[in-house]
């Protein structure tokens, strides 16, 4: 039995738009952000979809419901699918990281298994977490079709597991665009 999972990028937020590190400050929709939301709804608007998780976060939420917009499907507001808790990064710009946080920074360009966030998760928190999350909803839906809405930061730990099956697959993992859309069967 297949379960099919899409996995969804948040629309573009303010926070994307000004270059922060954003973790799970809850930053508004940019103007940009608006118009993907729009042509999300068009991309989904004939796809059969059994079920919606989302992120509670604003910018994955507001993008599961135009996900939802032609389906009028119930959506599980999901904790395991928050961004990377990065503590007291929360919000700042990579300049001010790099410049507060040299190590963190340095780690989070070469070794991002690495990252230790003060105040936050450990990359390998965010890891498990990550799979976790998503053999749950594999379980609570076999052989539906899911949508699934969340942020790059666990995408990205999602792809490292599945093509390099360890979070230091997070040195060569993809990073995905907002909206970007993935199928995970």
């Amino acid at each position: 039995m297949v379960t099919t999972l899409y996995i969804i990028r948040h629309c573009q937020s303010a926070g994307n738009l000004t270059g922060r590190f954003q973790g799970r400050f809850d930053a508004p929709v940019s103007e940009a952000g608006e118009k993907q939301l729009d042509l999300l709804s068009l991309r989904f608007r004939n796809e059969h979809l059994d079920a919606i998780y989302s992120s509670p976060l604003v910018r994955a939420y507001r993008t599961a419901e135009a996900v939802n917009k032609f389906h009028g499907l119930p959506i599980c507001k999901d904790e395991g699918l928050l961004e990377m808790d990065v503590g007291e990064i929360q919000n700042k710009t990579l300049s001010e990281i790099a410049e507060e946080y040299p190590q963190l920074a340095h780690n989070w360009d070469h070794a991002p298994d690495l990252c230790v966030f003060p105040g936050g998760e450990t990359m390998a928190q965010v890891y498990e977490r990550v799979g976790e999350t998503i053999q749950r909803i594999v379980e609570e839906n076999p052989g539906k079709v899911v949508a699934v809405v969340t942020h790059g930061g666990f995408i990205k730990n999602l792809n490292a597991r599945i093509v390099y099956g360890s979070v230091e697959g997070l040195r060569k993992s993809a990073v995905f665009g907002n909206t970007s859309v993935s199928i995970l069967e």
